[in-house]
């Protein structure tokens, strides 16, 4: 394992939880012996191999492009562990990821970048956590999810709500229910304003859907919890139900191709895409896919940089993962 620098094991540390594409050397991210960019990679994915392959599976059916299926398939190589060059016992997880929405890791970093977001931008004034459903029907997911998203464009430019509501953030989920055999879509919205009555909302929304009433108000009391609540939609839009049925699955893929799942309106802005937030400059310690080899060798420095990361006893999967990786020399 090659080290950039001095490292000294017994010092304090801190994984900063904020990733970053950032890649700080020349070399192509997997270049190198595949076996080790298979650990990277299995390493990244850990918690839902078997919802990967299957997302993985619906994409390929659905015929998306060649190079986005490459960028999935390869998401988690080449990754390296930095450390601040002004902060030694902080550290961090840097390399090329494939960004996609329906990757679980890099959409749980996506939502970790709008929580904070959200945090700073809820406490500038009161703020409501408002849901609005439609009415179960047959028709198709993305037919209620333009249903959904039609209404809720009428709602804001109604008066009554331009009277009450500055701006906020509305995020979309959509559950599929095994025992009506129909979708459920809703948004979550945080918003500010003066005041919000659930009788007068419900009116207003059974006035802009012709159809449907139910919705809920509720006043932040925990602006930490309700950011993440929300935002947990960023990181996985349909339901456990969903990612277990490969048809449902690949209507949920389809129906939220090319939409936004995260609307911004009024006051709120919130960047689409993550950006480097650390004041910290980097330097590269070692290869994430070194790192775990060797620390499952027993090197002791290793091993003191897998417990770093939070892996007390990495060692190389016994099956391979279940998706077809490809590799390219760079």
């Amino acid at each position: 394992m090659r080290l950039e620098g001095a490292f000294d094991p017994a010092g304090p540390v801190l994984l900063d939880p904020q990733e970053t594409t950032g890649q700080r050397r020349e070399e192509p991210a997997l270049a190198g012996d595949p076996n080790d960019v298979d650990l990277g990679i299995a390493f990244r994915h850990r918690g839902w191999l078997a919802d990967r392959a299957r997302v993985r599976s619906a994409l390929e059916a659905l015929a998306v492009a060649p190079d986005r299926l490459a960028r999935f398939d390869a998401c988690g190589a080449g990754v390296w562990l930095q450390r601040a060059c002004d902060c030694p016992e902080q550290y961090r997880l840097a390399g090329s990821y494939c960004r996609d929405r329906f990757c679980v890791p890099c959409s749980v970093a996506r939502s970790g970048h709008i929580v904070r977001r959200l945090r700073t931008w809820l406490a500038a004034a009161p703020a409501f956590f408002v849901t609005l459903t439609l009415r179960a029907d047959e028709c198709s997911l993305a037919n209620r999810l333009d249903r959904l998203y039609a209404g809720f464009k009428s709602l804001r430019r109604r008066r009554w709500w331009r009277d009450r509501i500055t701006g906020g953030a509305a995020l979309c989920e959509a559950k599929w229910s095994v025992g009506s055999a129909h979708w459920h879509p809703h948004l979550h919205i945080l918003c500010h304003g003066r005041s919000l009555d659930k009788n007068e909302l419900s009116r207003e929304w059974h006035q802009v859907t012709g159809d449907s009433f139910i919705v809920d108000v509720q006043q932040v009391t925990s602006r930490d919890q309700v950011a993440g609540y929300v935002a947990k939609y960023v990181a996985k839009p349909g339901s456990a139900t969903v990612y277990r049925d490969p048809d449902r699955l690949q209507e949920l893929l389809s129906a939220l191709h090319g939409r936004r799942l995260l609307l911004c309106f009024g006051d709120c802005s919130l960047p689409d895409e993550e950006t480097d937030e650390s004041p910290h400059q980097w330097k590269n310690v070692a290869r994430l896919s070194d790192i775990l080899r060797d620390a499952a060798a027993g090197v002791p420095t290793a091993l003191a940089l897998a417990a770093i990361i939070g892996v007390l006893q990495p060692c190389k999967p016994k099956h391979p993962p279940p998706i077809p990786l490809k590799f390219s020399p760079g």
